[in-house]
């Protein structure tokens, strides 16, 4: 009887076992999921635990070392767990039987708060993530189980509400990789895009605006050389042709600057003028009317426009007066022949 009671307890914890193993609240934070089987504290949980007891009552000491061995083996167990089932291997067989009975489910419970707490600061945390949290820590260790277990798609939802804000305000990259990753819609595929491909395409806009940057001062560049080539060009010609215009001019008054003469009234008053000659020296000439009078006439150095006119009517009246006194001549000549 003895045998057959201890091989029944031996069963009992081999199936008790794994939803120990998979109770983990470690798991919470990065795989919350695995913290599924932590135990309910509630009244259903409660009968299920005496159920529990009343099939652990025939377990030995062994068996319980057993059973606590494998929850301790489990990578995921939380540090609280740990610590508490190492305690109760080490002492008597009545806290032994004890840890198994009720404190495994206490330190689990802890963990869970724990680890809840830690998803509620993070800084991804999303407002739903944070605020069903905070109501779990609030709640009974079932709720904090029923968190645990929904974590990923409340975590999903603030994923997908974060990748369509970052759509919002990115540039072309940025937008076509977080509607990439919005038309796959999986939570990998969501979170790749948070991880990684938001960095991945923000470089390559950031890329693109320096290019168009540069490219933008090379054309700004351009155009102000091309307009100082313009400008200087037009100064140039503007030059030109006011040179030219000088040229014309002076060819056109013969290379020289003509100052008109001024007459001169002599002191005493009487009608006697004088006139500038081409060398611009002063000439003085007496009247002789009245009496003979004297006077410095001043004359203005340089060429009066009328003195190439003067000269022109002089050479011809001399030109016809040479006629008429060579005409008398001969007529004279043939009235004494």
């Amino acid at each position: 009887m003895k045998k057959q009671a201890r091989l029944t307890a031996f069963l009992a914890a081999a199936a008790v076992a794994p939803a120990v193993l998979f109770a983990s609240p470690a798991v919470a934070a990065q795989a919350p999921a695995a913290a599924n089987s932590a135990p309910d504290q509630g009244a259903e949980s409660k009968t299920k635990a005496d159920e529990a007891a009343k099939k652990q009552e025939g377990r030995s000491v062994v068996d319980d070392r057993i059973a606590v061995l494998r929850m301790l083996a489990d990578k995921n167990a939380g540090a609280i767990f740990v610590r508490e089932a190492n305690k109760a291997l080490d002492g008597t067989d009545e806290e032994l039987r004890e840890f198994v009975k009720t404190g495994q489910y206490i330190a689990r419970d802890m963990d869970n708060s724990i680890a809840i707490t830690r998803i509620h600061g993070a800084k991804d945390a999303g407002r739903n993530v944070k605020e069903a949290a905070l109501k779990a820590l609030k709640g009974s260790p079932q709720d904090r189980v029923d968190f645990l277990k929904r974590l990923p798609l409340i975590r999903f939802g603030d994923n997908v509400l974060r990748t369509v804000q970052i759509s919002s305000i990115g540039g072309p990259a940025v937008r076509e990789a977080a509607h990439e990753a919005l038309r796959t819609y999986t939570p990998e595929a969501i979170q790749h895009f948070l991880d990684v491909g938001q960095y991945e395409a923000r470089a390559k806009d950031e890329a693109a605006e320096k290019k168009a940057e540069e490219e933008k001062a090379a054309k700004e560049k351009a155009a102000k050389d091309e307009a100082a080539r313009e400008k200087a060009a037009k100064d140039k010609a503007a030059k030109d042709a006011k040179d030219k215009d000088a040229a014309d001019k002076a060819a056109k008054d013969g290379g020289r600057n003509v100052t008109p003469a001024v007459d001169a009234k002599p002191a005493n008053g009487h009608g006697t003028a004088t006139s500038g000659t081409a060398s611009g020296d002063a000439i003085t000439s007496t009247g002789s009317s009245t009496g003979t009078s004297t006077g410095t006439a001043l004359a203005a150095t340089g060429v009066s426009p009328a003195t190439p006119w003067a000269v022109g009517g002089a050479a011809v009246a001399v030109t016809a007066g040479a006629g008429l006194v060579l005409a008398g001549r001969r007529r004279t000549a043939a009235q004494r022949g």
